[in-house]
């Protein structure tokens, strides 16, 4: 079953032009499912039946799977075997009449503001790290910027003059004080410092310690870090620093509509779960620059 897989993969990259990540994402709800299967003596993709399926989907509930988890990884099932079925691997869909369990809806988790300051205010080392850190963690939550976002900054999104970051041509997200403190420490006295000679012409704000692009993996473990040295005993991730800048910015009056803006959503509905938080309406633009 994992030549099926694999090249199920490939066709995801090619044709459906989709993201390593989303395809990598693809493979492993996929690999997940064949173990359960071989550990059954099911070994063949034609041996897969609804039954079987259908006793698999069961065994993530027993196993406490998040229902979101098991959603995803049967949305990845139903796929592949859609693709199977089209390129005559299969004569029929076991997965067709599988049902996922109701999406579960859940506030985000959200740092309390002392927890956010434990973070931020902690002592970073003084080396050309330290300083990148400390910019990374002011920058993500002064604007609430998505993981991808972030580690694909340019230096050609930075207004230094209006301490604001730019992306596209009507998305504008303004930083305050501490980060625009924090930011050009960085960029000033620690950047060049960790970029070889050869990469003049490199365009991306944050890098490894190799002078590389920093990674998606690698942003997520700096912060899992940092959480750990502040004593926060929560599993933080930049998913929860952004959602914690949203929640705060409306808990201090910002208007939902305009925070959706800053954050890049197209969908009123992604930030309604905030809208029951009471406050006057404020201008974001204005409160984001409160953190002195």
């Amino acid at each position: 079953m994992q030549q099926q897989i694999d090249e199920f993969g490939l066709y995801l990259g090619t044709v459906k032009k989709m993201k390593d990540n989303t395809i990598a994402s693809y493979k492993r709800d996929l690999q997940r499912m064949v173990s359960y299967m071989n550990g059954r003596g099911v070994t063949s993709i034609s041996d897969v039946t609804e039954d079987r399926l259908f006793a698999y989907v069961n065994s993530m509930q027993e196993e406490h799977c998040a229902n979101s988890s098991i959603i995803r990884s049967l949305s990845s099932i139903k796929a592949f075997f859609r693709y199977l079925l089209e390129n005559g691997n299969i004569e029929e869909n076991p997965a067709e009449t599988i049902k996922a369990p109701k999406a579960e809806k859940s506030m985000p988790r959200i740092m309390s503001t002392y927890e956010v300051e434990s973070l931020l205010s902690q002592e970073f080392s003084n080396d050309a790290i330290g300083k990148r850190d400390k910019a990374i963690l002011e920058l993500l939550y002064a604007t609430g910027l998505r993981t991808t976002e972030l580690v694909n900054l340019e230096l050609k999104n930075i207004d230094m003059s209006l301490n604001c970051i730019r992306l596209g041509d009507d998305r504008v997200i303004p930083y305050g004080k501490k980060a625009k403190e924090a930011l050009n420490e960085y960029l000033l006295y620690a950047r060049d410092e960790m970029i070889p000679d050869s990469n003049e012409t490199f365009q991306k704000v944050f890098v490894n310690y190799k002078g590389m692009p920093m990674s998606r993996q690698g942003l997520w473990k700096l912060i899992k870090t940092y959480v750990k040295r502040a004593g926060i005993d929560k599993d933080i991730s930049p998913f929860v620093l952004r959602h914690s800048f949203a929640m705060h910015l409306i808990e201090n009056g910002a208007d939902v509509s305009a925070v959706q803006e800053m954050m890049g959503y197209n969908d009123t509905s992604t930030l309604s779960k905030y809208a029951r938080v009471k406050g006057k309406n404020k201008d974001p633009y204005e409160w984001a620059r409160i953190r002195n």
